[in-house]
């Protein structure tokens, strides 16, 4: 080997060692920083001379790791969502065994009506009747309200979730041209590329998304129906627009009011959309107006129930009748009526009526203002039909609707519809504390299956600090070993250049 060819070797060596010194020192200092990844400088022989060339830093991608990140950043975004918003609606609804919960209050209500039976004449008992009358309609719409405001309170996040998601993808767009455009040019776009995938990660909590390598270090992001998403820097390709939702409120088939999630204008199928978004449009269109279509079924059919024997306890709207829920028609009058019943006004005045009824139905006559203070047959048909399992004597009540529910006629119960109406009432409470708490346990999954996937891409993609220093160790080692042939080389050309003086 020639001098100069030592000499180039060497040199080349020394801005080898010096770039990977550099390298695995910025490594160190990131190291534990949430979506770094380890860099590496490679080396390459030149093909003319001698020597090496050090390459750009590049990372070492685990691309199988990164797609089971991506999906447990959407399960923990849609879990997320879905726990806090029903978490506290089970709050305010209770326990079955609770008091104060819908079932608790129900049970109440026949309670009272037991006692008034057993002392007809006792006005305080009617009092107590008349309060737990009230109560119960104050709690169902308590929570018909809280159901309403909560959907409402989804939508509009809907709609900031998208506005995030398009400033996501413009930054995606932003990133991705700089990565191909420092590819292009020979340069390392490699912290470029942690930003854009941080970038992703992000994006995949409000959507369910996949990247797939492109030309040049780029990517092309698809949606789980396969739909691509265009990369373009301050383009905004969801769309949703704002809406005021009422219990009357859906969305699509046959007159929805309610808008769906679109993509450059054309609709996206909410069930493949995932993701905190994904998760947003089901609690919209399904989980609530589930939960209100089965509040409204224990008010109808506890007002109807009531109503048939002869005592208009519950109204609708400005004291009309409740909707008989076991007609098409009143099953379709149904919706939003937790949140509309009220006391009738009349029994609120007199609460006489109690005991002596506000209609005549078949078999019952009311009894008139004035007549025996110890008239007890509605009272015997309250609790005996209306909180029973017949409407008479050898008729079973017409089987509670768990099917066809909702503003759409679309929507069907968590449970089989039992016969008594404080059973019913209590099956409502338990299904929606259990919806609640399923929510809470995969909000309590997702979170631990996701920091699970963040600990095990930064174990393979991270910065090990022991085997980054000592890695210098061995590089500083490289580094001297080249300075010495240096410091040779230069010896020899000295004692060259002197023997030809």
């Amino acid at each position: 080997m020639s001098l100069n060819s030592a000499l180039s070797t060497a040199t080349s060596g020394l801005r080898l060692t010096q770039k990977q010194l550099t390298q695995a020192s910025q490594n160190v200092a990131n190291a534990g920083v949430t979506g770094y990844t380890r860099k590496q400088v490679d080396a390459q022989s030149v093909t003319t001379g001698s020597g090496v060339r050090a390459l750009e830093a590049t990372r070492q991608i685990d691309t199988a790791l990164r797609a089971q990140l991506l999906s447990a950043a959407g399960q923990q975004g849609a879990a997320g969502l879905r726990d806090t918003t029903l978490a506290p609606l089970a709050q305010l609804q209770g326990n079955p065994t609770d008091a104060t919960s819908t079932a608790g209050l129900v049970s109440a209500l026949n309670d009272a009506f037991t006692s008034l039976a057993a002392s007809p004449t006792d006005s305080g008992a009617m009092g107590t009747a008349l309060q737990a009358a009230k109560s119960l309609a104050g709690q169902l719409n308590s929570v018909s309200d809280a159901i309403g405001d909560t959907r409402q309170q989804v939508q509009d996040g809907l709609v900031g979730d998208v506005g995030t998601a398009n400033g996501l993808l413009s930054d995606i767009a932003k990133l991705d041209k700089l990565v191909r455009s420092e590819t292009l040019a020979g340069r390392s776009g490699a912290d470029l590329a942690d930003q854009r995938d941080a970038a992703i990660t992000q994006l995949a909590s409000l959507v369910g998304v996949k990247p797939v390598a492109a030309e040049n270090g780029g990517v092309t992001l698809m949606l789980n129906d396969g739909s691509i998403l265009p990369l373009q820097e301050g383009s905004t390709p969801f769309g949703l627009a704002e809406a005021t939702v009422s219990p009357g409120s859906y969305h699509g088939d046959p007159d929805g009011t309610l808008p769906g999630l679109t993509l450059n204008g054309q609709p996206l199928s909410a069930a493949t959309i995932g993701g905190a978004i994904g998760e947003g449009f089901s609690l919209r269109d399904t989980t609530l107006p589930t939960m209100q279509a089965e509040l409204d079924m224990t008010a109808a059919t506890l007002a109807h129930r009531l109503d048939e024997q002869g005592l208009r306890l519950f109204t609708d709207s400005s004291d009309t009748a409740p909707p008989d829920p076991t007609t098409a028609e009143g099953l379709a009058a149904t919706t939003g009526f937790a949140s509309r019943i009220s006391v009738n006004t009349a029994v609120s005045d007199s609460p006489r009526l109690l005991r002596d009824g506000t209609h005549a139905v078949d078999g019952f006559t009311p009894n008139p203002e004035g007549g025996p203070t110890g008239f007890a047959t509605l009272l015997t048909r309250v609790t005996t039909y209306s909180f029973g399992t017949e409407s008479a004597a050898g008729t079973k009540h017409a089987a509670i609707s768990s099917t066809g529910l909702g503003a759409n006629g679309k929507l069907t119960a968590g449970f089989a519809s039992p016969a008594r109406i404080a059973d019913y009432a209590s099956a409502v409470v338990s299904s929606q504390a259990t919806v609640a708490a399923a929510a809470s346990g995969a909000a309590t999954q997702s979170t631990a299956l996701r920091t699970q996937f963040d600990a095990l891409l930064q174990k393979a993609e991270g910065v090990d600090v022991d085997s980054e220093m000592a890695n210098m160790v061995s590089l500083q080692n490289a580094y001297a070993a080249n300075a010495r042939v240096l410091t040779a080389v230069q010896s020899m050309w000295d004692a060259l250049l002197g023997a030809v003086r």
